[in-house]
């Protein structure tokens, strides 16, 4: 009698284990079909992080020397610090450069809602649209880094724009030209040697074919940051 109630449960266990199987292959197929990308589900996973996780990686690139960032988000990427820092950045380049030309046009004032469609685009095209063309060159060199890990990556390299964005309301030429060459070599030393651990398993034109990659999209961006949003000299 023992044993036969034995046989049933078994046999219960495995038919809820059919429908169960069933479920994981058909969320693998959904994960990995052609058109998985067009998915909420695919992109899920990389915003599963914490404010903690979040802050930690913030304060990580502010320490570009230490080379432990890539393993950090190594086994989880997110795209929810990225996104946030831009956003962030977006809504201070229209407070800053708006507090900035009141400050000048005492008989003027008015917002200039512009700024944020032109942040919005500039920003959101380098933050995500820069890492896939770097990716790309670098699974072609043979880097084994994802997508993913890069627009990581560099996201969260342009959270050095943040205080960055504060200090650009204080009209000094000189001094925004010196905040804004801090910016350009923390960023990129940042970036290079979190990169370095791949870097050095390829060639050595291989390898200074990326770094200068990186230099020349960071000197653009900072530039293109500083004559775009912050070019008013006062006279």
């Amino acid at each position: 009698m023992d044993f036969g109630i034995q046989n049933q449960t078994d046999e219960q266990q495995q038919a809820n284990k059919e429908p169960s199987n069933q479920n994981g292959n058909e969320g693998n197929k959904k994960q990995t079909g052609c058109c998985a990308f067009l998915t909420v589900e695919f992109y899920t996973p990389y915003f599963n992080v914490t404010e903690t996780d979040v802050l930690q990686r913030i304060q990580g690139t502010f320490l570009p020397l230490r080379p432990d960032f890539l393993n950090l988000i190594r086994g989880n990427p997110d795209l929810w610090g990225p996104i946030w820092i831009n956003a962030t950045l977006i809504f201070m380049i229209t407070a800053i450069a708006n507090l900035r030309q009141i400050d000048e046009e005492k008989e003027n004032q008015s917002f200039v809602i512009s700024y944020v469609p032109q942040a919005t685009a500039l920003l959101y095209i380098i933050a995500f649209g820069t890492p896939i063309v770097l990716a790309a060159v670098m699974k072609f060199l043979g880097v084994d880094l994802s997508f993913f890990q890069t627009i990581c990556l560099y996201g969260y390299s342009m959270s050095t724009l943040l205080p960055i964005t504060i200090l650009c309301y204080f009209q000094n030429e000189l001094f925004l030209w010196l905040i804004i060459a801090y910016g350009f070599a923390n960023s990129s030393l940042f970036l290079i040697i979190n990169l370095k651990e791949e870097l050095d398993k390829l060639q050595i034109q291989k390898k200074y074919i990326i770094i200068g990659i990186v230099v020349t999209m960071q000197l653009s961006l900072y530039l293109f940051y500083k004559l775009v949003f912050f070019s008013y000299v006062k006279e």
